[in-house]
């Protein structure tokens, strides 16, 4: 069964995540992700797109 989940997890979509803000934040909400991915067995193998984007001064749409 295990062979079968690693498999299907690989023809999945990748899941997309995006993180904007000032460095700290967006390095603990990366560390808080990673935590979180290798607590999950369904998470194993699966394809993860991760876009950073560091701004020390948010722009006005994101507060």
């Amino acid at each position: 069964m295990y062979t079968l989940v690693r498999i299907v997890n690989r023809l999945r979509r990748p899941l997309r995540i995006r993180l904007v803000g000032p460095a700290d934040q967006t390095a603990a909400a990366l560390h808080g992700l990673a935590h979180m991915v290798s607590r999950r067995p369904d998470m194993a193998d699966r394809r993860i797109r991760i876009d950073l984007t560091i701004r020390e001064k948010p722009l006005q749409e994101w507060r």
